[in-house]
């Protein structure tokens, strides 16, 4: 293979007539040429000529501030070189950002590695190259393509591919990592010290790793400080010296103390020892010698076994099919969940053990509690809650807060009131249209001003608390409290379906849960992806009918007086149910979904996967301000009328301890909508019950204060333990 020497030693050399030899001469997959980087008056790298050939690993070494991470982020497109050229396959190219090296086929695997932590292995690697199947996540496809390239590179101590990277050891987040560069047709692959900070077991795993790479015919660089890792399994070894290198060539021609001179004192090689170098070399490719028979490393065999790995699916003899197998599988799921919930992901799980405690307290005090008519308007005052709630969700997935969406909803609530008095008679669903638009614009305007103008969201919504308010009383003038005229609207918080037609909603529900959850447990499994036992499927598909049966009969039962008699569903039931099953299938199945997560999870290696961060965040408070404008219109229907005595800080307040009881974090990329819908359950059991009891308002206030304490502080143990157990 050719080798690039230091200027002042190729000169000196004599010419070698490769041709006489019979060798052919593959031309290096990259070549640079006289790279040089400047960063003011430092010259990081000085006229740096180096071939990076195919089918081998090119180690790159050096002490601080040698230039190693300058040179491979020319290489990468984060810095552009000051003079220079990079020829790439014979032919120069100019790579001016990372989409440009991506485009080449470069792939660079960082320190950091640029992982998300909240997201799984197949969610990890495909951030920012989704797949889609009708404008929607295929999961499958991507899983498949996940399990296929795992596989190929025998990466086989992952229990599941959909394992959370959080909770993987170091060793197995580095493979992902480097898998993740390796499946998009890479040709070069650069490890930035891929074993660092790994123990003995883990860095064997890595090296493997990156040897297999190799065998696999891409080109590899690797930066190490650790020179026996890199002598384990590097072909070529660059040495550079205060961005200059000093020598390139064959790793058996050099040995670990020649290689530390070299470093430290940035002795050049004569031009004997390079003649001698180079007709080795020669000879070498002429008699066709492999690299694999070269440098090989221990344990790694010369074919990948067929998928090793265990992604849930069923074995040749179908054993997972069988009674035993599907008890081993229901075994393996239990001992997960036991393993994440020791780890602190509990899930919904003390939200629900809260409500069930709430209830059997109040139901002791009070046997009113737990009676049809008291759940039902339990429901219909937690339904605002609920719905702003879902709204903060999308902000503090991002690590953000918002603190104006109570006032948010107030001029949404405002809008659609004044628009359907006899003054503008507007109809109620334009009425209702152009509040959201409302809502939505105000969410744009703060969201702008902290992404474009990276104000502190804190400071930016409290600023729009403090100004929405004034918008709203503005708006309402002196009028004081402003009545509702349209029934329409009046009946979003008041109105009740049908028996009939609230059982139907219910079947219907129910039926398309089902469905939708045999099907694809039906394909998963057809399919060989992860998937959970039958007995799980079962058990969330009984709950599902459970929980409607259990809806439909208190929402029926007739919770009025003998003269007036009330049985139904409320509207807003199926209201806060649509809203919540819109944004659950927005943020699980959709490119926005995932990249919301991403960035909440860790925006650097978003940004790195080419995530627009900014249009992203901004995004995520539209959507959190039209879903405060639905929980204002719900408010306002529930009063029939809105009024300047509208509390939105108050409302604020009890809406991000909504979202947060429920599940959601505070530090961001983790929460559904679902967990602001089981706060706000919470949130109005509490309120509901005290009141029953005929507690003031002060110890409701010290009674929630408590509960969202409570919640912050296992968020927090979350936190730590995920940190702890890598």
């Amino acid at each position: 293979m050719q080798r690039t020497l230091p200027i002042d030693a190729e000169a000196n050399a004599p010419v070698i007539d490769e041709s006489s030899l019979g060798a052919t001469r593959p031309v290096p997959l990259l070549q640079l040429r006289g790279i040089e980087k400047h960063f003011g008056p430092v010259q990081a790298v000085a006229g740096i000529d180096l071939d990076i050939p195919a089918g081998q690993v090119t180690a790159i070494v050096g002490d601080n501030g040698a230039g190693k991470s300058v040179l491979i982020k020319c290489i990468a497109g984060i810095h552009t070189p000051d003079a220079g050229e990079i020829r790439w396959e014979g032919r120069p190219v100019h790579i001016r950002n990372p989409r440009d090296a991506g485009e080449l086929g470069i792939e660079v695997v960082y320190q950091d590695l640029a992982l998300c932590d909240n997201l799984d292995v197949v969610q990890n690697m495909f951030l920012g190259r989704e797949r889609l199947r009708h404008h929607m996540l295929d999961e499958d496809a991507m899983e498949r393509a996940a399990v296929e390239t795992l596989s190929s590179l025998r990466v086989t101590t992952l229990r599941s591919v959909r394992q959370a990277v959080g909770s993987l050891s170091g060793g197995q987040r580095q493979a992902v990592a480097v898998a993740k560069a390796v499946m998009w047709n890479s040709k070069l692959v650069i490890l930035d010290e891929p074993t660092a900070a790994l123990g003995v077991a883990q860095t064997r795993q890595v090296l493997e790793l990156v040897r297999r790479l190799a065998d696999q015919g891409l080109a590899v660089v690797m930066i190490s400080h650790n020179l026996g890792n890199v002598f384990e399994v590097a072909d070529r070894l660059a040495v550079l010296r205060l961005g200059k290198l000093v020598r390139a060539g064959d790793s058996s021609t050099l040995d670990p103390q020649r290689v530390v001179e070299l470093m430290t004192l940035g002795n050049v090689v004569s031009a004997t020892e390079v003649s001698e170098q180079r007709v080795a070399e020669t000879i070498g490719a002429a008699r066709g010698q492999d690299v694999a028979e070269r440098k090989t490393v221990p344990g790694i065999a010369p074919e990948p076994p067929a998928a090793l790995l265990d992604s849930g699916a069923d074995d040749a003899s179908g054993s997972a099919e069988t009674p035993e197998g599907e008890t081993q599988k229901l075994i393996d799921y239990a001992r997960a969940w036991r393993s994440r919930l020791l780890a602190g992901e509990s899930g919904v799980l003390p939200v629900l053990l809260g409500v069930a405690l709430i209830a059997a307290i109040f139901q002791f005090e009070n046997d009113r509690f737990l009676s049809a008519g008291n759940l039902v308007n339990l429901l219909v005052q937690g339904a605002v809650f609920m719905l702003i709630g879902m709204g903060a969700v999308f902000v503090l997935l991002l690590g953000e807060m918002d603190l104006s969406l109570g006032y948010v909803a107030g001029i949404a609530a405002t809008v659609v009131t004044q628009l359907v008095q006899p003054s503008f008679a507007w109809p109620w669903w334009a009425a209702i249209a152009a509040a959201l638009l409302a809502a939505a614009a105000l969410g744009a305007f703060e969201g702008a001003l902290v992404t474009r103008l990276r104000l502190p969201s804190f400071v930016v919504t409290l600023a729009g608390l403090l100004g929405f308010q004034g918008v709203m009383i503005q708006l309402l003038g002196t009028g004081g409290t402003i009545p509702i005229p349209d029934e329409t609207i009046n009946d979003l918080a008041n109105g009740t379906l049908s028996p009939a037609g609230g059982w139907s909603l219910i079947a219907a529900a129910v039926g398309i849960y089902a469905a939708g959850t045999l099907l694809r447990d039906r394909r998963c499994r057809r399919e060989g992806l992860v998937v959970a036992p039958r007995a799980i499927t079962a058990l969330k598909i009984a709950g599902a009918a459970a929980a409607g049966g259990v809806l439909g009969v208190i929402t029926n039962v007739d919770r009025g007086v003998p003269a007036f008699p009330l049985r139904g569903m409320p509207w807003v039931v199926p209201i806060v149910f649509a809203v919540l099953v819109a944004w659950s299938l927005l943020l699980a199945r959709t490119r926005f979904g995932r990249y919301v997560y991403a960035i909440g999870g860790n925006a650097e290696a978003a940004r790195r996967a080419g995530i627009d961060l900014a249009r992203l965040r901004t995004l995520a408070f539209v959507f959190g301000a039209l879903t405060a404008g639905v929980g204002g219109i719900v408010y306002a229907s529930r009063l029939r009328s809105i009024s300047t005595s509208f509390d939105g800080g108050t409302i604020v307040l009890y809406v991000v301890a909504t979202a947060v009881i429920g599940g959601t974090s505070l530090f961001g990329g983790r929460g559904k909508p679902l967990h602001a819908v089981l706060g706000g359950v919470v949130i109005a059991a509490i309120v509901n019950g005290m009141a029953l009891l005929g507690l003031p308002a002060a110890i409701q206030l010290m009674a929630t204060a408590v509960v969202l304490l409570a919640s912050i502080f296992v968020d927090v143990v979350v936190r730590r333990r995920g940190q702890t157990a890598r």
